[in-house]
């Protein structure tokens, strides 16, 4: 059985606030991004400084908790 295909009008959903109107930078009309977007020329640099400074106090807190651990029950 096939049941006809219902016409529906287009019609827009949401419209940005009108303040947005003078917003340049920082996202689009509905504010700032989520994640800041990489430079023009490709340069990552301090993201990838942040990302490699967080892994190694991960990686010192790590290894404190096992010498501790290990001298701890040994």
């Amino acid at each position: 059985m096939k049941f006809p295909r219902e016409k529906r009008d287009p019609r827009t959903v949401a419209t940005p606030p009108p303040e947005a109107v003078r917003r340049v930078d920082g996202g689009g009309a509905w504010g700032p991004t989520q994640f800041d977007l990489p430079d023009r020329n490709g340069s990552n640099s301090q993201a990838i400084l942040i990302v490699a400074l967080v892994g190694v106090v991960v990686l010192l807190v790590l290894a404190a908790l096992w010498v501790l651990a290990y001298y701890q029950f040994t």
